[in-house]
Order: structure tokens, then C-alpha cells, then sequence
């Protein structure tokens, strides 16, 4: 399998630089073809009085027409070009190189049994420039540059060779030498063309493959985020209830709600503070399901997390759409209020005690039971005229404490924390109590209403 695709690689990359190579000719074919025209009529003006009239209007015509013609195959090569065709162009053009060739090079034959030797050096000279400029425009491709530089130049060489004088001799000799020196050239830019066509060939593909990657890097990314996003959703929601769940409530939600609080907290005392009869705060209310051990035990754990999903919709029952509902764990949940009145935080309490004591769950085996549960809840801000440095995690430790008082005096049960210093403007008597809560609660300072 390696093998097959490297040879497919080496294959697209050789089809690649003929491709090109048959772009380039074409192109220099464009600018180089002029000059066939611009030598015609030169050495028609210079030869007029020495070469027969009739023979130099037909030559010149010939080559002239024979441009246009290749114009015209240029036009269709233009219009019609497929890269699966680079094979064909190559022969057409290479029919077309040789014939051009042979157009120009016969001007040699003006000179055959003939003393004027001038002219034969002049035509020499602007034969041996269309073989310099070959090398220049052809060198991509060396079947052209052969084909066109030997036809062109090959005629009137040997008819040097053939009038058998030194100086003639001695120039064709000095025009082979020139040739080969710019076949040598000729072979030498050709490699490095083709070495520089293989590069850029391989940059390409490199690049391509990069953009490829790049494309499969972004797409895998994408499907990462998404992936982890629904990480980060399934790990912040609990999978038996569906409810926010304790790293949510406790990693994610804690800060968020200590920032409002001070946010609310800077509404109620900064230069634009509320009417206190316009205040509302936070409401904390945790819950715990009373005797769930017994359900658990009479009717088994099924039974017992049907309860607990049964719970869970009884508690959003109660509450808003934007209030937050969460497990901690096991049979104890929270509730989080924003933007309640403390009067609505103990009604809403006893709301959810009843309904959930006068509600019915059902239990496996199509059987029913009845179930109970204790409330602790708090209301934020704990002090009216200063939040004495209060935190949420003391809000927690209070609200669990006055659940923990349903508790012991027999369940069923919604306990409110209170204080008897709510009122006070005393800022260190407020600090001094939060510092130590157990404290404050022994001196009655904190209290557990019903």
C-alpha cells in the first residue's frame, strides 16, 4: 500500500511539472513568436538587393503566415486546455517548433553558390540570436528548444560548411561550438527549472495538506468543544434527577451568588440605595427527605429513586423558572432564590412542606407511599444596615444548622434562622457574631424560628 502511493504521489508530481512546463512554453511562444516576424522583415530590407525579390517576398509571407497559424493554435490551446491533455499540446507544438524552424532556417539557402559573404555573416549572426533566444524562452522544455534551435540553425551551417572556404568553415566550426554551449545551458536551466517545478510542487502538497490538517485540527477542535462542553453539563447535572448538582452548586454557583450578594449589598447602601421597602435579597432553603431509609428498605432502591426523581418535580413545582433547584446528595436538596422577599422565603417554605406531604408517590409495583420532608431556610441580607462580612458559606453552615433543628424536634418541619441583633448598627458586635456562628448561636443571638 506505501509503495502504491508513493508511486501515485511521484506520478501526480511528474504530471504536475509537464503540466507547468507546457504552461510556460505557451506563454513565452506569445512574446518569443514576434520575433520570427520582426527577423522576416529585417532581412528582407537587407537582403533586397542582393537575394532575388520574388524568392524573399514568398519566404518572408511564409513565415509570417506560419506565425499567425501558430497564434491561432495558441488560441485554441488557450480555450481548450485540459491538463489530462498536456501530451497532446506537447506533440502539436512540437510539430509546430520543428516547421518554424525549418521556415526560418531555410534563408540559408539564399546562399548557396553565392560570393556574398557579408550577408551570410549577418544572417549568421541573427540566426545564431534566435538560437540564444530559444535557450531563454524554450530551456523548459528541451524537445522544443532541440527541435526549433536545430532546424533554425543546422541549414545554415551546413551550407557554411558547404562553400568550403576558411573564414565559412572556420564560422560553422565557431557555430557548433556556440551551439552546444547553449544546449549545455539549455540542459542545465531545464534541471533546475524542473528541480524548482518538483519544490514547488511539494511546497503545494505540503501546504495543501496543512490547510487539510489545519481543517481536520478545527473540526476536531469543534467536536471537542462541543464534547466538553457536554462534559461540563453532564458533570454540573445530576443524572438520577436531572437537578444542578453539588459541583455545581458548591464550585459554580457559591462564587457567583457571593458576587451578586455584594452587588445587592452595594445597590442597598451605595449613593443610589433602594427604599427599604423596596429590598429583596437572596433565599436559602435546604431540604432533606424525612425517614428516606424506610423507603429504601420497604420497597427497594428502585422504589427509592423513583421518590427521589419524584421529589425533584415536586420541589420545581414551587419554585420560579429561574430559581435554582439542586441534589447535594443522597435525599438532601437546595433550593436558591434570587430576588424574593424574606415574607415570601417562610410561605414558600411551608408551600413545599405541605405539597409535599399531602402528595402522593408512587413507588414500584404500581404501590403508593407517603413521604415528609424538614426545611432549614435563610434569608440574605441576615443583617438590615450592614452584611458584616458575611459570606455564602456561612449562609450554608446556618441553613444546614436549622435544617439539622427540624430534625430533632420531630421532623416535618420548616425552620427559619433568625437574629436577635438584625437590627443593631453595631459593626463589630455583627463581625464578632459571624466570626464565631456556634457562639452566637449558644448566646441566642442566632435563632431557629418554626
Amino acid at each position: 500500500m506505501g509503495t502504491d502511493n508513493s508511486m501515485a504521489e511521484k506520478s501526480d508530481r511528474e504530471n504536475y511539472v509537464e503540466i507547468e512546463r507546457t504552461k510556460m512554453l505557451v506563454k513565452n511562444l506569445s512574446t518569443s513568436m514576434p520575433t520570427t516576424f520582426v527577423n522576416s522583415i529585417i532581412l528582407v530590407i537587407v537582403l533586397w538587393n542582393v537575394v532575388p525579390r520574388s524568392h524573399l517576398v514568398i519566404w518572408c509571407l511564409t513565415n509570417i503566415f506560419f506565425v499567425l497559424v501558430r497564434y491561432m493554435v495558441m488560441g485554441f490551446y488557450l480555450r481548450g486546455f485540459k491538463q489530462g491533455d498536456y501530451l497532446y499540446w506537447q506533440r502539436v507544438l512540437l510539430i509546430f517548433f520543428v516547421i518554424a524552424g525549418l521556415l526560418f532556417g531555410s534563408s540559408g539557402l539564399f546562399f548557396i553558390n553565392t560570393d556574398q559573404l557579408t550577408y551570410m555573416v549577418f544572417l549568421y549572426f541573427i540566426v545564431g540570436g534566435m538560437v540564444a533566444g530559444s535557450l531563454g524562452s524554450y530551456h523548459n522544455n528541451l524537445a522544443m528548444f532541440f527541435s526549433y534551435s536545430i532546424t533554425v540553425f543546422l541549414p545554415p551551417t551546413i551550407i557554411l560548411f558547404t562553400l568550403g572556404t576558411e573564414i565559412t568553415t572556420s564560422m560553422a566550426i565557431l557555430g557548433l561550438i556556440f551551439f552546444v554551449i547553449m544546449s549545455i545551458n539549455a540542459r542545465r536551466m531545464n534541471t533546475d527549472l524542473r528541480a524548482f517545478l518538483v519544490l514547488r510542487y511539494d511546497n503545494n502538497l505540503l501546504v495543501e495538506q496543512f490547510n487539510q490538517e489545519k481543517l481536520n485540527t478545527e473540526k476536531l477542535n469543534q467536536k471537542l468543544v462541543m464534547k466538553n462542553n457536554e462534559l461540563k453539563r453532564i458533570s454540573r447535572i445530576d443524572p438520577l434527577t436531572g437537578l444542578k448538582n453539588r459541583h455545581y452548586l458548591f464550585d459554580i454557583l457559591k462564587p457567583r451568588v457571593e458576587n451578586e450578594i455584594n452587588s445587592l449589598w452595594m445597590e442597598k447602601n451605595g449613593s443610589n440605595k433602594r427604599k427599604p421597602s423596596d429590598l429583596s435579597g437572596y433565599g436559602v432553603i435546604s431540604i432533606d427527605i424525612d425517614h428516606f431509609k424506610k423507603v429504601n428498605d420497604n420497597y427497594g432502591h428502585n422504589s427509592g429513586d423513583m421518590v427521589l426523581r419524584q421529589f425533584s418535580t415536586r420541589l420545581c413545582e414551587t419554585v420560579r423558572q429561574d430559581d435554582i433547584v439542586g441534589r447535594i446528595g443522597g435525599e438532601e436538596f437546595i433550593i436558591i432564590l434570587k430576588n424574593t422577599r424574606e415574607s415570601h422565603l417562610s410561605a414558600l417554605a411551608e408551600k413545599i412542606r405541605l405539597h409535599v406531604e399531602s402528595s402522593p408517590f408512587k413507588v414500584t409495583d404500581s404501590r403508593e407511599t407517603s413521604i415528609t420532608c424538614s426545611l432549614g431556610l435563610i434569608f440574605y441580607p441576615f443583617f438590615k444596615h450592614h452584611h458584616g462580612n458575611m459570606k455564602i458559606d456561612h449562609v450554608f453552615y446556618l441553613v444546614d444548622r436549622a435544617l439539622y433543628v427540624a430534625k430533632e424536634n420531630g421532623r416535618n418541619l420548616a425552620v427559619k434562622v433568625a437574629c436577635s441583633q438584625r437590627d443593631s448598627q453595631d459593626l463589630p458586635l455583627l463581625e464578632s457574631i459571624i466570626q464565631d456562628l456556634g457562639k452566637a448561636i449558644n448566646a441566642r443571638q442566632i435563632l431557629f424560628e418554626f
